[in-house]
């Protein structure tokens, strides 16, 4: 199968991270979290969910009882199928044939997935919550059976969470008695199509729907060695250009503020155990030697203490294939822009040429972000270096942050406090720390300026 279109999707992060070109398929992609990017781009890419009308996704919009009856219609059949019900009569009063979900709404309760809510009504606006569209797929797309399994009952959310857990399909996403978000919908059901993956792709929904199996890859070339996944179909060119697509896989678990034990891990990994030689260790671009420790229940140690600490994300990746996970650790560092070249765009303000902006550090980042009046800022980077604490070889994305201004009143190896509040410092990861701060002749009293993250790590101080 040819390869025809490489889509690097552009994930909303803690820090709006703004040099990774990418192709954004909504004008609201930003708000998708880098957890559910592949499962928003894959499921729209096979129409099994669409946007919400002016170019929107709605990604933090609570998914609805007659969203989620589309949605596994279409998992169920494909777009060709699904459209081709009829909707001669309505099975709820309250979703009458010119209803837009008529037919997927009669689909989904002649085929036992759903049912009304009393007096034969189905409440189509009504708000799902996670454990409810969770049952539904365990019923629809993995086969079970609701009575032999416990999904009706007392006890029914309990034994919808333990089963979604045990079987992978909430891996990456948090489902509880909460509304459920769109966006987390799409990773729901994007494991949901892939169920059973491991042991017979070719017997999966997404295979006997759309004739589609993917393949995990751990190409070089990826930013930080972030794995890509190829999505290939036999139907060519049914639903995007070309028989495969190449996408940037989405961590299932993501941490932006340090420190991350082995039992929360556990979690994470629906409670699965990992082993060191399931795991492959990167750190910023580069592979390490040796994994710390085994991910287990109960843990209270954390992972890659050394290295991950506050100033530092962990991604982790999962290939259900081959059983392994991709661990990806990367540091935050700041620097101030010394020149920028302006993005060329056109009228609308399409970029038609990125902009390039230098760095204090001697690094030039491609970024549209910036302009000249920008020109001395602070701006927090991520980038290439042979370990997690050495400075960038390359920078490849920037961000503004936050600066704070106030009277420093407390200042230590690993922390500041400024206009009263206390601040989280890594003092390997910072240009100046509290202590060296103190050092070079500022004292207590000044009136400073802090360089902060949305969770309010410190990595630049100055008078």
């Amino acid at each position: 199968m040819k390869k025809l279109l490489a889509l690097v999707l552009c994930a909303a992060m803690v820090l709006s991270l703004v040099c990774v070109a990418g192709a954004v398929t909504f004008s609201d992609a930003g708000q998708i979290r880098m957890t559910n990017t592949e499962a928003v781009e894959v499921l729209s890419g096979l129409k099994i969910i669409g946007g919400m009308g002016n170019g929107k996704f709605a990604p933090n919009d609570t998914l609805t009882r007659a969203q989620a009856a589309k949605i596994i219609t279409y998992m169920l059949l494909g777009e060709t199928a699904a459209e081709a019900l009829p909707a001669a009569s309505a099975s709820f009063s309250d979703v009458p044939t010119s209803h837009w979900s008529c037919k997927y709404v009669n689909y989904c309760a002649q085929q036992g997935i759903v049912s009304g809510v009393g007096n034969g009504k189905f409440n189509p606006n009504g708000k799902l919550t996670g454990y409810a569209f969770g049952k539904m797929l365990l019923v629809s797309g993995a086969n079970f059976n609701a009575d032999e399994e416990g999904l009706v009952g007392a006890s029914w959310e309990a034994n919808v969470n333990k089963l979604l857990k045990s079987e992978r399909i909430s891996m990456g996403v948090t489902v509880s008695a909460n509304d459920l978000a769109r966006q987390d919908a799409c990773h729901l059901a994007l494991n949901t199509l892939f169920y059973g993956e491991e042991n017979d792709p070719y017997s999966t929904l997404a295979y006997k729907t759309f004739k589609l199996i993917r393949d995990h890859m751990k190409g070089p070339k990826t930013q930080y060695y972030r794995p890509q996944v190829i999505y290939s179909t036999e139907n060519d060119g049914a639903y995007w250009e070309g028989t495969d697509m190449t996408v940037t896989a989405s961590p299932f678990f993501y941490s932006a503020n340090g420190s991350v034990s082995g039992g929360k891990l556990f979690t994470a990994c629906c409670e699965r155990e990992v082993a060191n030689e399931q795991i492959t260790l990167y750190r910023n671009g580069a592979q390490a030697i040796t994994i710390p420790n085994t991910i287990a229940k109960g843990s209270s140690d954390p992972f890659d203490q050394d290295n991950l600490q506050n100033g530092t994300s962990l991604e982790v990746y999962y290939d259900a294939i081959n059983d392994a996970y991709t661990f990806i650790v990367l540091g935050f560092r700041s620097a101030i822009i010394t020149a920028v070249t302006p993005a060329v765009k056109d009228s609308s303000g399409n970029v038609i040429e990125p902009g390039e902006v230098s760095l204090s550090n001697g690094c030039v980042c491609q970024s549209s972000d910036f302009s000249e009046a920008d020109v001395g800022q602070r701006v927090l980077t991520k980038g290439v270096s042979t370990t997690i604490r050495e400075d960038f070889k390359t920078v490849n994305e920037i961000a503004r942050g936050t600066v704070v201004k106030g009277k420093l009143t407390a200042a230590e190896a690993k922390s500041v406090t400024v206009g009263g509040k206390y601040y989280g410092i890594l003092p390997k990861l910072a240009t100046t720390t509290g202590e060296t701060y103190l050092a070079n002749g500022g004292q207590i009293g000044d009136e400073v300026s802090i360089l902060v993250d949305s969770h309010n790590i410190v990595y630049d101080i100055w008078h």
